[in-house]
This record gives C-alpha cells, sequence and structure tokens, in this order.
C-alpha cells in the first residue's frame, strides 16, 4: 500500500481512509463468491447482491418502501427511551454530586442493573404494561439508563479539585459552578456515556422487538425481521439486519463528530 501510494502521488492518509472500505468490499465479494459458487440454497444463506436487492427495494428503490416505517418504529420508541434516560441520569447524578447518601444509593443501584441485561426484564415488563410500547420504553431504559448515569458520576468524580476551589473562589453559584466548571471538564466522559448508552439501547430495542415479533405482536425492525423469517423470506430478514448495522454505524459517526466539534477541539479529548 505504501509502495502504491508512493508510486501514484497518493497520499498516507488517503490511503489509511481506504483500508476499512477496501476490507468491507473484500468480505462483501467473498460472499457473494462463496454463495454463488457453492450454491448455496438461498432460502438458507443468499448471495450479498440479493441482500442488496431486497435492501434498497425496502428503502424505496424500485420497491415497496416498507423499511422506512419499520425504521421509524424502532427509532421512535429509541428515542422516546433516550430521552428518558438521559433526564433521569442527569437528575439522579446531580443528586449524587451533592449528597453522600444518594451517591451510595445510585452507586449500589448501578451496580446492580448495569451488569443486568436489560431484555430479562423483558416478561416483568410484559407483565406490568402488557403487550405495548410502555413495555419497550421500560426495558430499553433500563439498558440505557446505569451507564450513561455511571459516566456522568465518574466525569464529576474526575474533574479537578483545583478548578472547583477556583470556581468557589470566583463565588460561583451551585448551577453555575456545574455549568461552567463541571460539565464542561466532565464532557469527554459524559459524550462517551451517552454513546455506550445509545449503543445498549440500539441493540436492546430490537432484540425486544424480535421477542415481540415471536409472540404475535407488531413492531419496528427487529420485528421486520423475525416476520421475515416466519415467512422464509431471508434475504427481507439479511437486508434487515444489514440495515440494523448500517444504522449503528451512522449514529456512531454522529457521536464521532460530536466529540470532534466539542471534546477534541477545546483540547480537553485526544483524537
Amino acid at each position: 500500500m505504501k509502495a502504491l501510494a508512493e508510486g501514484h502521488n497518493v497520499s498516507p492518509e488517503i490511503i489509511e481512509k481506504l483500508r476499512k472500505p477496501i476490507v468491507v468490499a473484500g468480505l462483501c465479494l467473498a460472499w457473494e463468491l462463496v454463495v454463488r459458487g457453492m450454491q448455496v440454497n438461498p432460502l438458507l444463506f443468499p448471495a450479498f447482491s440479493d441482500v442488496v436487492m431486497h435492501l434498497a427495494a425496502g428503502l424505496g428503490l424500485g420497491g415497496s418502501g416498507e423499511l422506512w416505517g419499520y425504521i421509524w418504529d424502532t427509532l421512535r420508541v429509541l428515542l422516546q427511551a433516550y430521552a428518558i434516560s438521559v433526564a433521569l441520569a442527569i437528575f439522579m447524578t446531580g443528586l449524587a454530586v451533592g449528597n453522600r447518601w444518594a451517591r451510595e444509593v445510585l452507586s449500589v443501584m448501578t451496580g446492580i442493573f448495569q451488569p443486568l441485561p436489560s431484555i430479562a426484564l423483558l416478561p416483568m415488563a410484559i407483565l406490568w404494561f402488557g403487550f405495548s410500547q410502555e413495555s419497550l420504553i421500560f426495558v430499553v431504559v433500563m439498558s440505557m439508563l446505569w451507564p450513561i448515569a455511571s459516566s456522568l458520576t465518574v466525569g464529576f468524580a474526575t474533574v479537578s479539585p483545583t478548578l472547583v476551589r477556583l470556581g468557589q473562589n470566583y463565588e460561583l453559584s451551585r448551577i453555575s459552578l456545574v455549568t461552567t466548571v463541571l460539565v464542561p471538564s466532565a464532557l469527554p466522559m459524559m459524550i462517551a456515556g451517552l454513546k455506550v448508552g445509545w449503543g445498549f439501547g440500539w441493540r436492546t430495542i430490537v432484540a425486544a422487538e424480535l421477542v415481540f415479533g415471536a409472540t404475535g405482536g407488531g413492531g419496528g425492525i427487529g420485528w421486520f425481521i423475525n416476520n421475515s423469517r416466519l415467512f422464509m423470506n431471508v434475504a427481507d430478514g439479511f437486508a434487515g439486519i444489514m440495515l440494523v448495522i448500517i444504522i449503528g454505524l451512522a449514529t456512531e459517526s454522529l457521536f464521532i463528530a460530536l466529540q470532534r466539534l466539542t471534546t477534541q477541539r477545546w483540547g480537553t479529548e485526544t483524537a
């Protein structure tokens, strides 16, 4: 690669950026060649080109465009749960910063619920809320809340005491101290927690929708994947899985862009 870059006057930075796309393209080509070459039954494992065609049709490129409705159903529940989780995490962390007992309660609850796969709470959520959107929101909130709260707590705890005393010397109020000293200093951990929380929630909502699909209820992209299995539309199922991956990568890129615009630009985090 280096010799190629030097021979054609291509900068090493461009070559570095092309590594991952080249690897992905190679994997997709291998997928296509192996399935076609071994004549694998398409009901078991479709070719990559077939999956792409079904994905394009599901997104409206020469097809029904039905995937947009499933995407919106999933994202709508996820965004509601995310907003609730962030608000609860900020409230709980705010109490923990100023009160030792609240800090202990938050620490114990985080230690209990963070290792617990929140999908294990889905049967109880169905018992409490029925086969409803509230059940999904409850399970997703339980997956997001604790990593976000934990990151906020660690972020505030690692703020330099010198900065805190400096703010106190300037006679900043508690609110001003939080907004001008604690939050900017803890922002790298906060963004990391928001990113981890979103990742946990994204995986949980898809898994929960798969369970809802298995029990006969409607839902988002997870339900679409499960429904594809029931009707033996395997290529559609793979298209749904590919869409889950694409959306996950897109949101990851958004968080990376947020870090570049804030913490990396301000010098509080290295690139």
